[in-house]
């Protein structure tokens, strides 16, 4: 199992290559080997015709300026060679980030839930980023293995037929000795990047809460737990570099043994101690070429088991991006998007509406919910109850197993996302800032004249909070909405619903952890703007407050919803 899966990573890796990667490193590797062995054949004449026909320099002078032609064309190959594979591991690297985004968008905050901020992190920078060698470098010299060699054995057996059995019995010793490497490398990386992807989300978490940890005094607790995952972490890593090196050295070791037990085979050949095959037609001349071939016909595949770790990363890595590109979408987009959507305050309508979340029991089986077109229904229940489920479901952010939503007469089902985000609007217990401007946070990149955002910040109650600021709306808040109170971000995060008016808007938890002042404050901002702009409101809060503020509540409980007597 473990090989089928390794071979349908490879395969993945292998059909994400750009169409022109692999004739353009075939064609390269032709190149080059035209230079190898116009290099050791020129190098060895030039000697031999100095050494043996004793020539003069001026004699010397047209293959000396070839030869350095070749060292030019040989350099300029390894140059071209340098930028497309750049190039091309650039282009996967690219493309592959922009469909990660775009799934972990379609598979909605299920896929967060389960694997975590911190791995999906690492999956989308250093696991794609682990890919590069594989294409910059390790696919390209598998076709220069293909053809160098393959060229230098030739040569060889035309000078020397059993210089060329030498190299040909010895050449088998190195790849068996990668695929060996490869199948633990792998487990080896695989254990190092997973070993990352806990470190990263420890991490990423404990500086979210840092604040709570250091108002528990976890200080010390969490930088020892810390400590512990890195300590892991840096063991893993140890141990591939471990396999790196000891590799290294054998491969090496095994090339060198070849290379001298070639040497002294024609040592021994031109000082006539051996006479064994055509040992004896052996000439300066034949000899140095064939020596000069040797390190040459070996250097490819001694390159090719450096890259072989690249290898066993990209397949590692491949594995956690290959698991997040086939995770479901969360809300399949429709094959025949509605033609028409709710443009004001709607009717919401949930039919017999079925869903059960992975690794638990049925959530909602058969519920029924009427909300009319401008209503305030606020829903209550305990945690784990269904509620955020239920308004992830009206928000298309979840797809149900059964069952039908309907925005007015519009089946939810035929909207696509970007007509849903024209026709709901959603604000959670923890609405997210970015570290930039109010201004920017507000309008999150939206085009929207002064006055549409005058509006907004009106009617969400920032007017009094922005004048005590000396940059206004162009103040800048720290990560996380460093800067601001829990209650300035609600408003904040308010403005930025009421920016663009929509007919539906779901609440999940919108005053939660506020004190009731400011929370107060928030109902009576909301109900000035839906004064003036109307909105189907579906809110789930513990609230009393927001019993009291909304037209209608129930309760839900046990998968079904029920009036609650105010």
């Amino acid at each position: 199992m473990a090989t089928e899966t390794r071979s349908g990573h490879n395969r993945w890796l292998k059909s994400r290559a750009p169409a022109w990667l692999a004739p353009a490193s075939f064609g390269l590797a032709t190149a080059e080997a035209f230079c190898v062995l116009a290099q050791a054949g020129l190098l060895a004449w030039i000697i031999a015709a100095a050494v043996v026909d004793a020539r003069e320099l001026a004699a010397l002078q047209l293959p000396l300026i070839g030869l350095l032609a070749v060292f030019a064309l040989r350099s300029l190959v390894g140059g071209v060679r340098g930028v497309l594979t750049a190039r091309a591991s650039g282009e996967v690297r690219q493309q592959l980030r922009s469909e990660l985004f775009v799934r972990m968008l379609d598979a909605g905050p299920l896929l967060k839930g389960r694997l975590g901020t911190g791995s999906l992190t690492t999956v989308l920078i250093e696991q794609v980023e682990s890919l590069d060698p594989h294409y910059a470098r390790f696919m390209p010299q598998m076709a220069t293995v293909t053809v160098v060699p393959v060229a230098i054995l030739v040569a060889v057996f035309w000078a020397n037929w059993l210089a060329g059995a030498l190299l040909l019995l010895s050449a088998p010793l190195i790849p068996a000795f990668m695929i060996l490497i490869g199948m633990g490398a792998q487990q080896v990386v695989r254990a190092q990047q997973q070993a990352l992807g806990r470190l990263s989300g420890l991490f990423f978490d404990r500086l979210r809460g840092l604040d709570t940890i250091r108002r528990f005094g976890a200080e010390q607790r969490e930088s020892a737990r810390i400590a512990a995952f890195a300590e892991d972490f840096r063991a893993r890593t140890m141990r591939v570099l471990r396999v790196a090196f000891l590799s290294s050295a054998v491969l090496e070791y095994f090339s060198a043994i070849a290379i001298a037990t070639l040497a002294i085979y024609i040592g021994m050949g031109l000082l006539g101690f051996i006479t064994l095959g055509p040992a004896e037609t052996l000439t300066l001349f034949s000899g140095l070429f064939i020596l000069l071939l040797a390190p040459e016909f070996y250097n490819p595949l001694r390159t090719l088991a450096q890259h072989w770790h690249d290898r066993a990363g990209a397949l590692a890595a491949a594995e956690g991006i290959r698991e997040v590109l086939a995770a479901p979408v969360a809300r399949p987009e429709p094959a025949r998007p509605a033609e028409a959507i709710p443009t004001q305050a709607c009717p919401v309508h949930i039919r017999e509406v079925h869903i059960a979340l992975p690794g638990r029991p049925a959530l909602f089986t058969g519920l029924d919910l009427d909300v009319p077109a401008g209503q305030k229904l606020v829903i209550a229940g305990a945690s784990g109850s269904g509620k955020s489920t239920l308004l992830s479901i009206v928000g298309g952010f979840v797809q149900p197993d059964a069952g039908e939503i309907l925005l007015g007469k519009t089946p939810l089902a035929a909207l696509t996302r970007t007509q849903l985000s024209r026709v709901r609007a959603y604000l959670g217990q923890q609405p997210f800032l970015y570290a930039a401007s109010i201004r920017d946070n507000i309008l999150l990149g939206h085009p929207a004249d002064d006055a549409a955002l005058r509006r907004a910040v009106a009617l969400a109650g920032l007017e009094r909070f922005l004048a005590t600021l000396p940059a206004g709306l162009d103040t800048l808040l720290g990560q996380d909405g460093l800067g601001v109170s829990g209650g300035q971000a609600r408003r904040i995060a308010l403005a930025r619903v009421l920016l663009a008016p929509r007919p539906l808007l779901l609440l999940d938890e919108p005053t939660a952890s506020l004190d009731a002042d400011t929370e107060q404050q928030f109902w009576a901002d909301l109900d000035r703007a839906l004064a003036a702009g109307p909105m189907t409101v579906i809110c789930a809060s513990h609230s009393a407050l927001a019993l009291r503020w909304a037209d209608r509540a129930l309760l839900l409980a046990d998968g079904a919803l029920r009036e609650i007597e105010r």
